[in-house]
């Protein structure tokens, strides 16, 4: 006979629902590559809005920064916010395949190539000064922003290129069938670019470019938090349609 005291074995058979529950991704304390790769996005943040040469023409002090010329440091910084993007969120650092796993690395070597462009404008800047009999060297702000842009690489690397638990020894391939619920994390980070250079367009139309650095800094993050949840949504959204 059956105890009435106990519960029927089809309920100590149930399936926990605890057990296909997703794991919260946790502080972003508890996670190393996750927390290396956003300290090196903000030495490169702010490497890029000091000073990258300095230097005399004459008595007079002059100077070149990341916002100058190209506007480099600009770049940098700016990617330097997609980068703390992509260290909050675990589906870039964490991505087993796709393209989120390869996008922390593309973005530290693609601001790797900024960074050597910066070396090249300040090296024209200070030849400017000498020419007009003065002189100039590069400063400490290059070498921070450096620093920053090594570190993104370097760890933005070894999240990409790493073997994940589970994994085989066969390297995940970088190409594979697209699925709907890589549309969320893809169209954010899309959506978080193009509203970093809509905010920065946007200063640079409303203020006149002396003093533009600031409101350029303020709009184009502005533009980035927006544009990356805005294209987030719209991608979590059209991925639920399709199945994901």
């Amino acid at each position: 006979m059956t105890d009435p005291a106990q519960p029927p074995v089809s309920e100590r058979l149930r399936w926990d629902d605890q057990l296909t529950r997703a794991a919260r991704s946790g502080s972003i304390l508890h996670h190393p590559i996750r927390l290396a790769y956003a300290i090196g996005a903000g030495i490169m943040f702010v490497g890029a809005l000091l000073p990258w040469a300095e230097g005399l023409v004459g008595k007079l002090p002059v100077r070149f920064g990341g916002f100058d010329g190209a506007a480099d440091g600009l770049i940098l910084a700016g990617f330097a916010l997609v980068a703390l993007l992509f260290a909050r969120s675990p589906e870039f650092m964490y991505a087993v395949d796709g393209p989120r796993r390869y996008a922390p690395m593309l973005l530290g070597l693609v601001s790797l190539g900024v960074w050597l462009l910066g070396w090249q404008a300040g090296q024209m800047a200070i030849a400017g000064w000498e020419d007009d009999d003065g002189s100039g060297t590069m400063v400490i702000g290059y070498w921070i922003a450096g620093i920053g842009v090594a570190i993104v690489a370097v760890v933005g690397s070894y999240a990409t290129l790493r073997y994940h638990e589970g994994q085989t020894s066969n390297p995940t391939a970088l190409v594979r069938v697209p699925r709907p619920s890589d549309l969320g994390p893809v169209l954010g980070w899309i959506g978080g670019i193009v509203g970093l250079f809509a905010g920065a367009a946007a200063a640079l139309e409303i203020f006149p470019p002396i003093t533009a650095s600031a409101p350029m800094i303020f709009m184009a993050g502005i533009g980035l938090i927006a544009g990356f949840y805005v294209g987030r949504s719209v991608g979590r959204l059209l991925g639920r349609r399709l199945g994901g």
